[in-house]
């Protein structure tokens, strides 16, 4: 049978410090409407401070929410209690136990939930196997690398072959390579099981990289959700555009906004026209390079920034000239402002 869970009107909301980081302490509600597929993996991104984390923490039952249900294949599970929901929460700082080997945290969560010790060994070594852990068995917490950690920690999720698997910016303590070898691992540990998965991030490469569907998050709501390739391709909103770094977005004096892709911006050469070109100039303030291309910043007449990539081997402006950006009128899209 599949597995569906919904979150359905799912809401929360917090009155001054009892807000915690939310917002500075500040008042805050939280209301989503969400499903997660079996076999899918949804990303709830967005800045700090948007309800991620606390729509993560009401999903695992750590947080009862005002109002709305949680459902998992149409059984409402929104009153029973985290240790009741078969939900495995992976967090940032992952939990391990230090005075327990990898196979021990591993079996921890099966051991208090009573589960015999043949088929707990089972449990155990098919977690390891899936996390590519096999023969990590007897290692102690600091005798592993900060990739084995984690991957520890994806394990001690699944062992319980929960109904939903969730984890909250698992990577983000990671340096830079090593977090860009667990998405890869990641991805790998994904592909054997199909269960359920919201995970949260506020990094855009991240989601990109990781998520058959994104929610965007902002202020507590759902700007915009879709397939992941669809988002970054035809965003509905700037806010969408802008966070996932999708293009660049230019103000039309109206309630819309003019959305150009990064690979249809180019700089103008010098005297070329046309009528089928869209044209801003700009000053060039910087040029910074990112490995496969250049990244132009120019400032445009409103004082707002805005890039261009170029081919390394591409000629490019001295900082303070004026430029002209031009894109194909045809590549134009109008999109809403959002909120």
């Amino acid at each position: 049978m599949s597995m569906a869970i919904e979150l359905r009107g799912l809401s929360k909301s917090f009155r001054g410090e009892s807000s915690g980081s939310q917002r500075g302490g500040g008042d805050f509600s939280l209301y989503i409407d969400l499903r997660i597929e079996e076999n899918e993996t949804l990303i709830l991104a967005g800045p700090s401070g948007c309800g991620k984390t606390t729509a993560l923490h009401l999903a695992a039952g750590l947080l009862r929410p005002d109002g709305g249900s949680i459902l998992v294949n149409d059984r409402d599970i929104t009153s029973l209690p985290a240790w009741k929901r078969n939900v495995s929460v992976v967090f940032q700082d992952l939990g391990l136990f230090p005075h327990l080997n990898v196979a021990g945290n591993v079996a921890y969560g099966l051991f208090i939930r009573g589960m015999k010790k043949k088929e707990r060994t089972e449990r155990v070594r098919e977690a390891l196997r899936q996390a590519r852990l096999s023969g990590y068995e007897k290692r102690r917490i600091h005798e592993l690398s900060g990739g084995e950690r984690q991957r520890t920690a994806i394990a001690r999720a699944l062992a319980s072959s929960p109904q939903l698997l969730l984890l909250d910016e698992p990577f983000s303590s990671l340096d830079a390579p090593l977090r860009k070898a667990m998405r890869e691992e990641f991805l790998e540990i994904r592909s054997s099981s199909s269960i359920p998965c919201i995970f949260v991030t506020h990094d855009r490469e991240e989601a990109a990289f990781l998520g058959d569907r994104i929610a965007l998050m902002k202020e507590g709501r759902i700007v915009e959700s879709g397939k992941t390739k669809e988002l970054f391709l035809f965003p509905r909103t700037s806010f969408c555009a802008e966070f996932l770094d999708a293009g660049i977005v230019l103000a039309s004096g109206d309630d819309k906004t003019i959305f150009i892709p990064h690979d249809a911006l180019r700089i103008a050469a010098e005297g070329e026209s046309g009528e089928e070109m869209f044209r801003v100039p700009g000053i060039l303030k910087k040029t910074v390079f990112e490995g496969g291309h250049r990244r132009l910043d120019a400032e445009l007449s409103d004082g707002r920034l805005v890039s261009v990539r170029v081919p390394l081997r591409e000629k490019t402006p001295e900082t303070g000239q004026t430029i002209i950006l031009q894109a194909e009128r045809k590549d134009l899209r109008f999109i809403d402002q959002g909120f």
